[in-house]
């Protein structure tokens, strides 16, 4: 009886959206997250590209070594003004039986932007290969090549979305053996605010989710998440009253409700997992790592647990 009570709770709460509460050191920026059993890893924005580790799937956190100790060459070339091993908005996943990185280098309000890519053989690795330059941007593009994310089709199709402000969110297809970039690239969606796309398939619809409005300003924060669906990768991405991303759709995800936690954003979606981070009122405003049980509605929109 106690073993059938167990497994009712459990499957009660696997279709419910909760939130997971956390503790230890979970100061994080941008996060995104990869699962291995019980072992979880979230990679962050800070100084080297940084690193958590939980053991416990996802309840206790502690900080690994940066990724990075010095910058490779590139960089200076593809964004001269970028100081102090300063990288942003990284995308971890496994591939070809190596654990990848994708990430950020720019200055702020900038979009003279790189995104690179690393690897190892695993999230917990001391030595990171560089694996050089994916895509960039300079001053005079309509698009910043900052934020990726990546999606594996389920063709085995890799596909790179990135963008923030500018001309709005871009998509391309990847070589999935060099993981190099080939084709056309499009844009997904636009609004005055939009950054940080994250691309999932569930069924038949594919899910674009977003973050909208101001990040970075502490308790002011403003940033929340939306999300928008289509049949294709490659759109037209529809939010849930028929509105195109691309004419600043969007159905609000994720938002802002109580007086702790601010300007939750920048999520990353893996399995039934939404990662992301909030500014803490009872912490100076400062970012932290929140994750959140994803649920689904009747008519196949995601839910999740709101901040408060």
């Amino acid at each position: 009886m106690r073993l059938l009570m167990i497994l009712s709770l459990a499957w009660l709460l696997a279709g419910q959206a909760f939130a997971l509460e956390t503790e230890g050191d979970t100061g994080a920026h941008d996060p995104t997250l990869l699962i291995q059993g019980e072992r979880w890893f979230v990679f962050t924005t800070g100084r080297g590209l940084q690193r958590l580790a939980s053991t416990d799937q996802g309840k206790t956190w502690r900080r690994l070594a940066p990724v990075f100790s010095e910058a490779p060459a590139w960089w200076r070339d593809a964004v001269p003004e970028q100081k102090n091993l300063d990288v942003w908005a990284p995308k971890v996943f496994q591939h070809q039986g190596r654990t990848w990185l994708l990430y950020s280098i720019s200055t702020f309000g900038k979009n003279r932007s790189a995104i690179g890519l690393a690897s190892s053989e695993g999230p917990d690795a001391s030595e990171w290969r560089d694996d050089g330059l994916i895509v960039q941007s300079v001053a005079t593009d309509n698009f910043n090549a900052i934020d990726p994310d990546l999606f594996v089709d389920r063709d085995g199709q890799p596909w790179l979305s990135y963008g923030s402000f500018w001309g709005g969110l871009r998509l391309t297809a990847l070589d999935a053996r060099t993981l190099r970039p080939t084709g056309s690239t499009r844009f997904i969606a636009r609004s005055p605010a939009i950054e940080a796309p994250t691309i999932v398939r569930r069924g038949d619809w594919v899910y674009l989710f977003a973050s909208y409005d101001l990040c970075c300003k502490g308790a002011d924060s403003t940033y929340n998440v939306r999300v928008g669906r289509a049949r294709s990768v490659t759109g037209p991405y529809l939010d849930r009253d028929g509105k195109d991303l691309m004419d600043a759709g969007g159905t609000p995800l994720l938002a802002a409700t109580g007086a702790r936690w601010k300007g939750p954003g920048h999520q990353d979606v893996i399995g039934d997992w939404l990662v992301h981070h909030a500014y803490d009122t009872t912490r100076g405003g400062k970012p932290h790592l929140r994750l959140k049980r994803l649920a689904w509605s009747d008519d196949g929109w995601p839910v999740v647990a709101q901040e408060e």
